[in-house]
């Protein structure tokens, strides 16, 4: 278990850690896929105003992020985030397009203060899916929530 004031130390220390997720947004009622599952209901309650009606987690990573040198996080064989803290206080998201045979390339870059990730806000991208219509895919990150003590 971290405590609160751990957590924040070791915020300060350069050593957060981000939850990266890969989310689909559908009206469907069911996942695609039985890995799939279904998105904690405070981060889905924050999502109340997009109007798909079911959101699925793809996959989740949490990972380590410093000011030395970006993260990068493989979300599947289309998606990657680049993650790194800059000296300013905020941290920089780069999304990247993966396509087979070619390089990845940047598509998109969001800085947010750690300080508003700290308090609970998130960096979402969401796209529409190519593959399905109607449908969506959703990248969130914010800063890993403390583990409850059992």
């Amino acid at each position: 278990m971290v405590s609160l004031p751990g957590l924040a130390s070791a915020l300060l220390a350069g050593e957060a850690r981000y939850q990266v997720q890969l989310v689909w947004g559908t009206d469907e009622p069911k996942s695609a896929s039985a890995d799939m599952k279904v998105l904690a209901p405070a981060t889905r309650e924050r999502l109340r105003q997009l109007r798909w009606k079911n959101y699925f987690v793809v996959k989740s990573e949490t990972t380590p992020v410093s000011t030395k040198e970006a993260t990068k996080v493989t979300l599947s064989d289309r998606c990657a985030v680049d993650l790194k803290e800059l000296p300013n206080g905020h941290l920089e998201v780069r999304m990247h397009s993966i396509k087979p045979g070619s390089e990845a390339k940047q598509v998109a870059s969001r800085t947010l203060p750690i300080k508003e990730l700290q308090e609970g806000h998130l960096i979402i991208y969401a796209g529409d899916s190519k593959d399905r219509w109607d449908d969506a895919w959703l990248v969130i990150v914010g800063v890993e929530k403390p583990t409850p003590a059992k």
